[in-house]
């Protein structure tokens, strides 16, 4: 399995809860974690395909930022 690491911009667990269920029914093979407690309010998807396009338009289209590290 590949792991893919993001930058966001979400700063509360409702807000991260909103986009896991979100990232969760497009990415139904990976495993996706949020860390709200860093203060670069990172998560990671770890999954067989490449998915940062998936992961990046979903952010974008529900207003957060989010970029691959």
């Amino acid at each position: 399995m590949a792991l893919e690491i993001f930058k966001t911009n979400i700063a509360t667990q409702p807000q991260a809860e909103l986009l896991l269920h979100l990232l969760r029914e497009r990415i139904s093979d990976g495993t996706i974690y949020f860390h709200l407690q860093e203060s670069a309010h990172i998560y990671h998807i770890q999954t067989n395909r490449e998915i940062s396009d998936i992961a990046v338009a979903i952010f974008t289209k529900e207003g957060f930022d989010c970029k691959k590290l």
